[in-house]
């Protein structure tokens, strides 16, 4: 059996490994013996640390993906960090003042020039503009596209490679993963992205006083330059300042459970990395989150999804883990065979436990080892969110040392199944299968024609005639079918609405 968690030996196989080595050692790398005979989840890390930006990018991309590779490479992909020697602030001056046009003095009265962070891609400065707001600069490298765009390139060269030589790959799609990181990598070098998704999950907490998210400044916003509010808080990761200043960590860590989750589960929108580092406490126990470059979004589909593994994993429903673990590997309609025997083990490990004793962690690391045992896969933003939930049980539980996500997810849990099931939602669904079982109806009388057509070539074409035929039937019964469950929903949702006018007026 195959495991992309193998990646060592696929590197080997396509003969990658002693290249690199050799390449190393060619070009002078300083570490490149003792890289050598490190273990292979540790030199491609290393290897990845060395050929910079965005080979450090793609494995934080792949660190989201538990479903792919085992725990000790994602143990080893976490700890690539995007910090990179500090640039002179004069090397950046000259871009900044190009892209906006003006000099420096013009728009700020004051320019730190010690940078607040560091990053491979980008680096953080505080400045003062003329009305005395305190603000950030985010300053993209100057430089930096070019260099990510060759190696893209090389990534997307060897994704093909690696499709061709090693033909178990061919489920895992390397080529179109390397193409989504590609889009998304293009997307976070876009600053003004950045800026847009904060504003839009800014607009989700509107009215919410416990989460503020900064303010973009728009007028000196720019493709490489982020200016937004200067928030000033507590760290996350300081635990002692919260405790010198009498804050209750408690509250703290439910309420940026709560603002995580109904990101996730209610508003489509969410905070891909909500490690304590990305989020600043502020009197009240009030939370600020930063940094929303690497964001993640959930279509209504995906979190009726979610909210069906969820509630398969706390009522033990074996059948609908598998229904829903096959839909995620496009093998919807599949029989189980063993997996549903792989599954109904893996539940029973949990089974009659508290809420408040199941252990989150446990629970989606053994889900993902069922996945890859079984050469299933997850998609991309189903892997990630499962990372996330894992990521904000670790970091509250620092904040908590009783905090359990399961246990808080359940109130957002009930608020997204309520609003999944009102009459909008339901009307909205109802009048979309209504809507495409209509337009399949107004395609029959072709359908017809070309099956009758068909017909008539003569009796060595019967049996496959009769295969068209057999299916054109299926389709017809189970158009007829959606279409009979559209009418009983649109005549529940209009029979709601009636006794509800009803009421309004017997009651006025």
């Amino acid at each position: 059996m195959f495991s992309i968690a193998g990646f060592g030996d696929l590197f080997k196989q396509m003969g990658l490994e002693d290249a690199a080595e050799r390449t190393g050692r060619f070009l002078g790398w300083k570490h490149a013996d003792e890289i050598a005979h490190l273990e292979r989840p540790q030199r491609v890390r290393r290897v990845f640390e060395i050929l910079g930006p965005t080979f450090i990018k793609l494995g934080q991309v792949l660190a989201t993906r538990p479903d792919l590779f085992g725990p000790d490479w994602i143990a080893e992909f976490e700890k690539l960090q995007s910090q990179a020697p500090p640039l002179d602030f004069k090397e950046l001056r000259s871009q900044i003042e190009h892209d906006l046009g003006q000099p420096l003095e013009a728009i700020f009265a004051d320019v730190d020039t010690t940078p607040l962070a560091a990053a491979s891609v980008a680096q953080v400065h505080r400045a003062t503009l003329k009305d005395g707001t305190s603000v950030v600069l985010k300053i993209q490298r100057p430089g930096i596209r070019p260099t990510i765009e060759s190696d893209m390139r090389l990534l997307s060269y060897l994704a093909s490679l690696a499709e061709k030589r090693v033909p178990q790959l061919a489920a895992y799609h390397p080529q179109k993963v390397v193409q989504q990181f590609a889009k998304s990598l293009q997307s976070e070098l876009n600053f003004t992205t950045e800026g847009h998704n904060a504003e839009q999950v800014a607009a989700n907490f509107d009215g919410d006083p416990h989460i503020v998210i900064p303010k973009i400044f728009w007028e000196w916003t720019r493709e490489r330059l982020n200016v937004q509010e200067f928030v000033d808080g507590i760290p996350g990761v300081n635990l002692h300042a919260l405790d010198a200043a009498g804050m209750d960590r408690r509250r703290i860590a439910q309420t940026g459970a709560d603002a995580v989750l109904k990101m996730i589960m209610v508003d489509g929108l969410f905070h891909a990395d909500p490690h304590p580092g990305n989020f600043f406490i502020l009197p009240g126990e009030r939370l600020a989150f930063i940094d929303f470059g690497m964001i993640g979004r959930v279509s209504e589909v995906r979190r009726r999804q979610i909210i069906k593994l969820m509630q398969s994993l706390l009522e033990g429903d074996a059948e609908g883990l598998c229904a829903i673990l096959l839909e995620w590997s496009d093998r919807e309609g599949d029989e189980p065979g063993e997996l549903l025997g792989a599954v109904e083990e893996f539940l029973s490990k949990f089974s009659g436990k508290p809420m408040g004793l199941m252990d989150l962690s446990a629970m989606v690391g053994d889900l993902l080892s069922l996945v890859r045992d079984n050469k299933l896969t997850m998609p991309p933003d189903q892997a990630m969110l499962l990372k996330v939930f894992v990521s904000l049980d670790g970091a509250f539980k620092k904040l908590d040392p009783d905090f359990d996500v399961m246990v808080a997810m359940q109130p957002t849990l009930q608020e997204a199944v309520i609003n999944q099931l009102s009459p909008l939602a339901l009307g909205k669904r109802g009048f979309k299968v209504l809507t495409q079982y209509l337009e399949l109806f107004a395609d029959l009388p072709k359908e017809l024609r070309r099956g009758l057509y068909t017909a008539k070539r003569g009796q060595l074409k019967l049996r496959v005639e009769l295969t068209e035929l057999d299916e054109l039937q299926r389709m017809v019964m189970r158009a007829g079918r959606l279409l009979a469950l559209a009418g009983i929903t649109s005549a529940a949702l209009i029979g709601t609405s009636i006794f509800m006018s009803l009421t309004r007026r017997s009651k006025d």
